[in-house]
């Protein structure tokens, strides 16, 4: 088949299968983490400080994936990622050591952000082909295997599969699917120049858009780690509900992308990130006023809908405005100002409940939904 041949919308929907291909691989990591933790014998804190080692290797890898997506395309480097990130997937089974594990982790997070900035990449060249907003899907597709990983994850522990042999599965469905598909993506552009031309100081455009993402993923960090604490403490839920918030939050959040384009081709780009502020704004007002199991379950879905579909509208935008050649780079500069809200937003909770107490945490965190509210209006022009 010509690449004449291959339609844009069949584009998409194998493009769809790569996003979703990132998010099985790393919830699948995800999920049987209690079961790697155990076989070590470590405590919490002694895991939670290997833990670090992926976020500092998704963050260093961050100007990596830009030049190397930019100077060799999308397609090639996506294709590099995805034959290397599930065998990276299977080293953290293989791991027996403290060692092996914070090395393994580490070189986890850098294929996976190595995956992440070419198959973003990837999604702006493929846009420019389609007159509607379609970005916001793709990332539906990695919240959809968020959960898919997760069940996955149930059934292999409910049937005494253990997590190597869970990944390798994993990994040999990732390579299957990258070995049959990789043909059908498109080339994107290429730049030339030397590394230290392709990297400027961002653009104060670009860093008005990065201050969007980072608002919005400290929020989002904040849900990921603190959900379930929230309502153990402040709702005092039962044990076994405990974790009702961060599921109907993520439910949400994954519904909202798969229906954001749809909103954002009908009202535009503009209105849909100002309305998603003031809904996780919203939210957590609702969360925080009203301690509930009804109410505050009710403000972490409307939390959810809220940050669905702030990063890839931003993403869309940054990539499609781009300069040819330069969609990587641009990408990467405001994915690595995004990515610093989600490191600090945990610990800002942490600081702030020490000093205010958790629920007026949340209330100031969630505040940050109005700095999405203000910039999405001064962006206008942009979006």
């Amino acid at each position: 088949m010509t690449d004449q041949a291959i339609t844009p919308q069949f584009r998409r929907i194998i493009l769809s299968g790569y996003f979703f291909l990132t998010g099985i691989c790393f919830s699948s990591w995800a999920s049987r983490i209690p079961d790697i933790k155990m076989n070590l014998g470590l405590n919490d804190g002694a895991f939670g400080g290997l833990l670090l080692f992926l976020p500092m290797g998704t963050f260093l890898a961050i100007p990596i994936a830009g030049s190397m997506t930019a100077r060799h395309g999308s397609k090639k480097i996506i294709t590099l990622a995805a034959a290397f990130y599930p065998f990276a997937l299977m080293s953290l089974g293989w791991a027996n050591s403290t060692f092996q594990l914070a090395s393994c982790l580490f070189i986890f997070g850098m294929l996976g952000n190595l995956f992440n900035v070419s198959v973003n990449t990837q999604a702006s060249t493929l846009s420019k082909l389609f007159d509607k907003s379609i970005i916001a899907r793709f990332h539906g597709f990695w919240s959809l295997a968020g959960f898919s990983g997760g069940l996955l994850g149930g059934f292999f522990v409910a049937n005494a599969i253990s997590p190597l042999q869970q990944f390798i599965l994993m990994a040999c469905m990732a390579w299957g699917y990258v070995f049959f598909t990789r043909k059908y993506l498109l080339e994107g552009d290429f730049n030339k120049a030397p590394i230290n031309k392709m990297w400027n100081k961002p653009s104060p455009l670009l860093l008005q858009f990065g201050l969007v993402a980072l608002s919005n993923m400290i929020c989002e960090g904040m849900m990921f780690d603190w959900s379930g604490v929230f309502f153990q403490k402040v709702v005092k839920v039962a044990e076994e509900w405990r974790t009702t918030g961060y599921i109907c939050f993520m439910a949400c959040m994954t519904t909202g992308r798969m229906f954001a384009d749809a909103l954002i081709n009908y009202w535009g780009a503009r209105k849909q990130l100002m309305l998603s502020g003031l809904v996780v704004t919203l939210g957590i007002i609702i969360a925080v006023a009203y301690p509930s199991m009804i109410f505050s379950t009710l403000g972490f879905m409307l939390v959810g809908f809220g940050v669905s579909s702030v990063v890839p509208t931003i993403y869309g935008t940054v990539g499609r405005n781009a300069a040819p050649g330069q969609a990587s780079i641009a990408l990467a500069t405001v994915s690595s100002i995004g990515f610093f809200g989600f490191l600090i937003g945990p610990p800002m909770i942490g600081f702030l409940s020490q000093a205010i107490g958790l629920r007026w945490a949340f209330l100031t965190i969630g505040s940050l939904g109005i700095v999405t509210f203000f910039q999405a209006n001064r962006l206008k022009k942009y979006l």
